[in-house]
């Protein structure tokens, strides 16, 4: 078995987000490649529609979203260009647990099926995730895999296989939500299922600690609706919810999954916790 690459999205302008994760992922002990990010603020609106349509079951979205998804399309194809079997996606803002080099040193560890496995807690609040049962504890880690019942959005650290990047990069072209939600998001993802998501538990990734000046602030957004329109899109969302309620509460009701509070923790199989949501890193 092999060790999983990382690859890392950076944009050429960002020199300072890069030195940044290398020290971060260099201190661990672990191998990465750059990938040169899509750049919302002078990208050809002609490359975005190759990947993304500019509004879909979300409604609009920004050109920061859209330019985001594409450079996660270029670290999939850099991916599928190796001869690696999983790898693992990192944005450069993202901050990592001290056991990272151990679950990446193979990938016996993954599932057979799945083709998706998300490291991170998304956010600073509380969140509750629609999870299945606690697999074997993952190498070197004191974590847990769980299968995702319900969304946890957030694309700042994933896992994906060969056919999970294949599947995803099929969608090129005819993608209508932002990589986080067609990786994440049961309820507007045509891949969700086949992607088979899992979630580490604690999470090993978050970026809530370095705080940069967005890229892509002016860029990531589109305009919010107004009047009816934001009515009629709260509507359609609150379908989409209700789209997903019987697989579930079917989930629920036959104990496959229960709801459990996510959050992110460093960790060392040895020291056991050592930071938590409630302490920053250094």
């Amino acid at each position: 078995m092999e060790q999983i690459p990382i690859f890392v999205i950076n944009l050429a302008r960002r020199p300072d987000r890069l030195k940044r994760i290398a020290e971060h992922l260099d201190a661990h002990g672990v191998e990465w490649s750059r990938v040169d990010a899509c750049d919302a603020s002078r990208v050809e609106p002609e490359q975005l529609d190759q990947v993304i349509a500019p509004s879909g079951p979300l409604g609009a979205l920004g050109l920061g979203d859209r330019a985001c998804t594409v450079s996660h399309c270029f670290a999939w194809r850099s991916f599928l260009n190796s001869s690696a079997r999983y790898a693992l996606f990192l944005e450069d803002d993202v901050y990592l647990a001290a056991d990272l080099a151990s679950l990446l040193q193979n990938e016996a560890w993954v599932p057979p099926g799945v083709h998706v496995i998300k490291l991170e807690k998304f956010g600073a609040g509380r969140s509750r995730v629609l999870l299945g049962p606690a697999s074997a504890t993952l190498p070197g880690t004191a974590r847990s895999l769980h299968r995702m019942y319900s969304r946890h959005v957030g694309g700042g650290a994933y896992i994906l296989s060969r056919i999970g990047a294949e599947m995803a990069l099929a969608e090129c072209g005819r993608m209508r939500v932002p990589i986080d939600h067609l990786l994440f998001n049961d309820t507007v993802s045509p891949v969700f299922h086949q992607l088979r998501p899992m979630i580490l538990r604690p999470a090993m990734a978050t970026q809530r600690y370095y705080v940069y000046n967005s890229d892509i602030a002016k860029y990531g957004k589109a305009a919010r609706p107004k009047g009816w329109r934001l009515r009629l899109r709260h509507l359609q969302r609150g379908l989409r919810e209700v789209s997903q309620a019987h697989r579930q509460l079917f989930a629920l009701a036959t104990g496959r999954a229960r709801l459990l509070e996510l959050e992110w923790q460093d960790v060392s199989a040895t020291e056991g916790p050592l930071k938590s949501d409630s302490v920053a890193p250094p």
